[in-house]
């Protein structure tokens, strides 16, 4: 019986989205407002909907909410204009770019009547550090899950960006502890955002730094189980499954969060999206590396499989993939430390074997920021997204910690 409910839902599911895309692309009318499909108005425009793809060429594609003639402009970083052009009259768009323009540079896109939005397209992405020392100040955001609006009102009433989206936090570092995707309706923004945000952070001589959660390896890996009707409508849009959008090699942001960490050390706090009970004899560093390669093997997009197909893999070393990335006890998945009080001898030797006194994680959520195991756990995701984040300052060799709600209030722990 269960299954036969799953298969249910999957059919109305599939029907929603093709309705979806109909009313996306002009080939039936608005849908009443009471309808299943569209009881909410979706925003498109800008980067709610940007895929930027990259084989051999650039593949830019975006949504205006009405339909109209598309307009685009790519200027280096001087803002001399490299190309432009337009589009059809469509409310999904989109352009190759076959020439050997290369990064960095400026994309300008939108509709002719519906304004015009500009996304910095960077250079090839290595991977991240994973080692940071003498940060006074670390803001520290759990699971966001698609909440584009909670995420920049919390940010605000921190004091971290201003009106614009600037940043404004000076040599302050912030960490994104994982899980941007599933569930809320603006995935696709929050990580343009967060994208733009690094460089911003940098300029000002801050840092913005985004952990690797289990939601990012599911959404690249095919496992879309939680994925938005919004987000979902994106990629049918464009005639893409949705992970497609997040290649680790062949989309342009998938590219970015390949180079990101899974496991993240500043100063005495070591971060992990679930959390770190044995990664085994190797470093912090060996691991993230670990996870950058594997990433970039054909066999990583293949993770799902019940099996591995013996005919294109060598299956010790899927098996070996499937549980560094899928293993309950994985640094993506791992719950102990948040829901038992008893594992305080393998904390100790955790945070011993990484010189560390303090261990952050996300990924199982509780009604508010908590401390843990005499304040050497410190727990960031929320029942309610985005609403509270953790602030760590370094004084001398302690750390005040405290907390910030969406209104601006501080509270310490």
């Amino acid at each position: 019986m269960h299954m036969k409910n799953n298969n249910l839902r999957l059919n109305v599911n599939i029907v929603l989205s093709i309705l979806a895309l109909m009313v996306l692309t002009g080939f039936i009318g608005p849908v009443e407002p009471n309808s299943l499909v569209f009881q909410k108005k979706f925003n498109y425009e800008g980067t709610n909907s940007l895929y930027v793809g990259k084989t051999d060429y650039f593949d830019f594609r975006w949504i205006t909410n009405l339909e109209d003639e598309g307009i685009y402009e790519i200027t280096d970083v001087n803002n001399r204009i490299l190309f432009s052009g337009e589009t059809g009259k469509s409310r999904s768009h989109k352009i190759k770019l076959e020439s050997d323009v290369a990064p960095p540079f400026n994309f300008k896109f939108g509709g002719k009547k519906q304004g015009v939005h500009q996304v910095r397209i960077r250079k090839g992405f290595e991977l991240n550090k994973t080692n940071y020392k003498k940060v006074d100040s670390v803001y520290i955001i759990g699971d966001v899950h698609g909440r584009y609006d909670q995420l920049i009102n919390l940010l605000s009433a921190s004091k971290i960006i201003d009106e614009n989206l600037n940043w404004i936090a000076g040599k302050a570092h912030i960490v994104f502890l994982g899980d941007l995707f599933d569930r809320g309706d603006d995935v696709t923004k929050v990580l343009w955002f967060i994208h733009e945000l690094e460089v911003k952070a940098a300029k000002a001589g801050g840092k913005s730094h985004l952990v690797l959660g289990n939601h990012e390896i599911m959404t690249m890996t095919k496992d879309l189980r939680y994925l938005s009707r919004k987000e979902n409508n994106i990629a049918i849009a464009y005639g893409l499954s949705y992970d497609v959008l997040f290649h680790p090699i062949d989309s342009y942001l998938g590219a970015w969060l390949r180079s990101k960490v899974s496991l993240l050390k500043i100063d005495q706090m070591v971060m992990a999206h679930g959390g770190i009970l044995d990664i085994g004899p190797i470093s912090l560093e060996e691991f993230n590396n670990k996870a950058y390669f594997f990433m970039q093997e054909p066999m990583y997009l293949d993770m799902m499989k019940d099996d591995p197909d013996s005919t294109r893999y060598d299956p010790r070393h899927w098996y070996e993939m499937s549980s560094f990335f899928y293993h309950r006890e994985s640094p993506y998945w791992y719950r102990g430390y948040v829901n038992y009080d008893t594992l305080g001898p393998q904390l100790n030797a955790m945070l011993k074997k990484y010189d560390s006194k303090f261990h952050v994680v996300a990924h199982t959520p509780l009604e508010t920021i908590t401390q843990k195991y005499e304040g050497k756990l410190l727990t960031t995701d929320l029942n309610d997204a985005a609403t509270q984040l953790l602030l760590m300052v370094r004084q001398r060799n302690k750390y005040k910690r405290f907390k910030i709600d969406s209104e601006g209030i501080i509270s310490e722990l």
